[in-house]
C-alpha cells in the first residue's frame, strides 16, 4: 500500500475487505459500472465487481462500515449519500400521514404484474390523447381524464414499479407528447415510491408529470417539430409552455398545490439556471426535483426532430454528470437505484457475448438485475427466451460466471423493441 492524499490509501483489489470505503478507483467512474462515487462495500460481490474493473482502488480511512452488520449478511450494497435529502417544500403529511409505499418489497412478481399495468397504461395513453384533442378544438382543459387514469397507474407502480417502467419502452414516433407525459409520470410515482411518499403524494407528483408539457399546446406546431436547434429567441418562446401550463390548469379543484408547484418548476435547477424563476438548492419543490429528472430522463431516451434516440444506459450516464449542478446530488443518486444501472427495458450485451432485455432490477443489487436472454453468444436468436436473475441464479451451471458488460443502442442487432414488450 502507499499513502495518497490525506486519509486516502491506495489498495490493490487483492486486498480489499468488506466494510472498506471507496473514495475513488483507478480510472474514471464512468469508464465502470459503478454509479456512485464512493461507496461502502457490503460484500464478496462488490469485491470481485471492482477486481474485474480495477486493479487498485483508495480507500478512505476514516470511513468504514461497521455499523451494518446487515450489508455483510445479506451481501446488500450500501451506499450512503454524503448528506440526507431534505426540502422544506415537501409536505409533513406526505410522508407522515399514511403508511410509506415504498418501505415494501414488491408485492406481486413483474410478469403477474404486466397486463394489469398495460391495462392502465393503455388508458393512461387514451386519456391523454382524448385530453388533448378536447383542448386543441375547444380550447378547454378538462383533467377529470388524468385524475381517472392516474390511480390505475398508480396502484400498479405500487404493486410492482418494474411492469409500468417496462411499457415506458413502447414509444410510438408520432405522439411525442401523450408518450412522454404518460411516461414520465409513471417514473414521477415509482420515483416517489422509492422516496417513501404515501399514496396520496404518488397521485399528485404522477398527476404534476402528465399535465407539465399542456401548455406545448399554445405554442406553434413548426416550432415543437423544427429539426434543427432551437435559436435564443424561439427557446425563450418554448419557455412560455410553463405559465401557459399554468394558465390551463388555473382553478382546477382537483389539483392540490403540490401538483401546481410541479408544473411551475419542473425546469427549475439546483444551480440557479432553470426557468422560470431561477430556483435554486431547496427552494425548488421537493415534487418538482423529482419531475425535472424524470423529465429529463424521459426526453433523452425518446426520438425527437433534433436528437436522435438514446439508450437508457447513456441517459443513466449523462443525467449522473449533472449531479450537484442542474440536479441535486443526493435526488440524482437516488433517481440512480430506482433506474438500476441497467434500466428495466433496456438491451444489454452479456461477457459471453449473448444479448439479453433487462426484466426487472433487483434493489440491493443494481449490476445484477433480472433479464431475458434473445440473443445467443453467436449473436443468433434464440428459439424460446429464457430469463435468468443475475443475483439469485448463481446455483445453476455457469450462472455466477455471467455479467452485463455493456449497456445497447435500441434496436442493435436488429431486435424489434415491440416484440419483447407485449
Amino acid at each position: 500500500m502507499e499513502s495518497k492524499h490525506e486519509h486516502q490509501l491506495k489498495v490493490s483489489t487483492t486486498d480489499l475487505e468488506v466494510g472498506m470505503y471507496v473514495a475513488r478507483l483507478d480510472r474514471p467512474w464512468t469508464d465502470t459500472p459503478f454509479l456512485f462515487q464512493g461507496f461502502f462495500i457490503g460484500s464478496q460481490d462488490d469485491i470481485d465487481e471492482l477486481r474485474r474493473v480495477c486493479q487498485y482502488v483508495y480507500i478512505d480511512l476514516e470511513r468504514h462500515d461497521e455499523e451494518s452488520p446487515r450489508a455483510k449478511s445479506q451481501g446488500t450494497r450500501n451506499y450512503r449519500p454524503a448528506t440526507q435529502i431534505t426540502s422544506p417544500n415537501v409536505a409533513k403529511s406526505h410522508v407522515d400521514s399514511e403508511k410509506r409505499p415504498g418501505d415494501t418489497h414488491h408485492a406481486y412478481p413483474m410478469e403477474e404484474e404486466l397486463p394489469a399495468a398495460k391495462l392502465a397504461f393503455d388508458d393512461a395513453n387514451r386519456a391523454m390523447h382524448e385530453m388533448i384533442t378536447k383542448l386543441e378544438n375547444d380550447g378547454r382543459l378538462d383533467v377529470q381524464f388524468a385524475v381517472v387514469a392516474i390511480e390505475p397507474m398508480v396502484e400498479s407502480v405500487l404493486r410492482n414499479p418494474d411492469a409500468m417502467i417496462w411499457l415506458t419502452r413502447m414509444k410510438k414516433h408520432n405522439s411525442y407528447m401523450y408518450n412522454h407525459s404518460v411516461s414520465s409520470s409513471i417514473w414521477g410515482i415509482a420515483f416517489a415510491r422509492h422516496m417513501g411518499l404515501n399514496k396520496g403524494a404518488l397521485r399528485d407528483i404522477g398527476l404534476g408529470c402528465m399535465l407539465f408539457d399542456v401548455g406545448k399546446t399554445r405554442l406553434p406546431q413548426a416550432l415543437l417539430s423544427k429539426p434543427d436547434k432551437l435559436n435564443e429567441t424561439e427557446w425563450h418562446v418554448v419557455r412560455n409552455h410553463v405559465q401557459y401550463s399554468l394558465n390551463l390548469l388555473e382553478g382546477t379543484s382537483q389539483l392540490t398545490q403540490t401538483t401546481l408547484d410541479l408544473v411551475r418548476s419542473h425546469h427549475e435547477r439546483h444551480d440557479g439556471s432553470g426557468y422560470p424563476d431561477g430556483l435554486n438548492g431547496n427552494e425548488i419543490p421537493m415534487s418538482a426535483k423529482i419531475a425535472g429528472i424524470v423529465d429529463s430522463y424521459d426526453a433523452i431516451t425518446t426520438a425527437r426532430p433534433y436528437s436522435h434516440l438514446r439508450s437508457p444506459y447513456e441517459a443513466v450516464r449523462e443525467i449522473y454528470t449533472w449531479r450537484g449542478t442542474l440536479f441535486q446530488s443526493e435526488v440524482v443518486e437516488q433517481f440512480m437505484q430506482v433506474v438500476g444501472v441497467f434500466p428495466t427495458g433496456s438491451l444489454v450485451e452479456l461477457n459471453n457475448g449473448a444479448v439479453a432485455v433487462v426484466l426487472a432490477q433487483n434493489d440491493t443489487r443494481r449490476l445484477k438485475p433480472r433479464i431475458m436472454l434473445v440473443l445467443d453468444e453467436k449473436k443468433q436468436r434464440l428459439p424460446q427466451f429464457a430469463t435468468l436473475d443475475l443475483m439469485f441464479d448463481s446455483h445453476l451451471k455457469g450462472a455466477d460466471k455471467v455479467w452485463i458488460e455493456k449497456g445497447l443502442e435500441p434496436g442493435a442487432y436488429g431486435i424489434d423493441p415491440e416484440e419483447l414488450y407485449l
